[in-house]
């Protein structure tokens, strides 16, 4: 359990007991708030809710915002973090159309949780809030279409896939011109089982990286689909 404590350099096998019960307690937290969803929302108290959502993601994400603002850039923003911060202004100020956008961001949250990159040891993380903040994702994503309606369509998972593709390139530019940080993954595989391909040929690598990721929004747009489709029936 030294991984959650402030300690540099502690971490946690890759699905062991800990890792496992983690894993459980975030599925089981997405589950709990996509049932109760409608419930909050129609309570005089939603506001409240979110709120304490919103202290949450500055809880949990605050010295790591800190440090990607005044010593990253603006296009080396890995997947979570545009995902997290996208949704947190969409949530915080109740902006639907920014949420359509950042939704589909969202599957990174899910991969972390299975894969998470601290294999070699935190650094600006401590395990707690890295978990937190991870799960602050997967939670503002069922808040905003459980809770506040908001309902993203085909359209909407295009033009999303449009603007990361665009993001990505610039980034991808940034990293090729100046190095530093590949936080999109674009260059380096985001887990060691993945290595094979980049060594096969960094194209190749893309060829399977690309699509995943493509298929991987589509994934997102799978349980909006399946909710409404009663709803259009009726």
């Amino acid at each position: 359990m030294d991984f959650f404590s402030n300690e540099i350099g502690q971490t946690i096998p890759w699905f062991g007991f800990t890792h496992i019960m983690i894993l459980l307690v975030f599925i089981a937290s997405l589950v709990v708030l996509w049932i109760l969803g409608p419930k909050i929302g129609s309570s005089s108290k939603e506001k409240w809710f979110r709120y304490g959502l919103i202290f949450l993601v500055v809880l949990f994400e605050w010295r790591v915002f800190e440090g990607r603002m005044l010593n990253g850039s603006l296009f080396r923003l890995p997947l979570c973090a545009i995902s997290l911060y996208g949704l947190t202004f969409a949530i915080a100020f109740s902006n639907e159309k920014a949420y359509k956008i950042f939704y589909f961001y969202a599957f990174g949250t899910l991969l972390t949780f299975l894969f998470f990159d601290t294999l070699w040891g935190l650094d600006r993380w401590s395990g707690w809030t890295y978990f937190g903040a991870h799960a602050t994702i997967g939670w503002l994503a069922v808040y905003g279409y459980r809770v506040l309606g908001y309902t993203p369509n085909a359209k909407d998972l295009h033009l999303s896939m449009v603007i990361l593709a665009i993001y990505s390139f610039i980034s991808g530019y940034a990293y090729y011109r100046y190095g530093g940080s590949d936080e999109l993954f674009l260059f380096h595989a985001p887990a060691d089982f993945m290595n094979f391909l980049v060594d096969i040929n960094q194209v190749v690598y893309l060829l399977v990286f690309v699509p995943l990721a493509a298929l991987l929004m589509h994934a997102m747009y799978l349980p909006i689909v399946l909710q409404e489709k009663p709803n259009k029936k009726a």
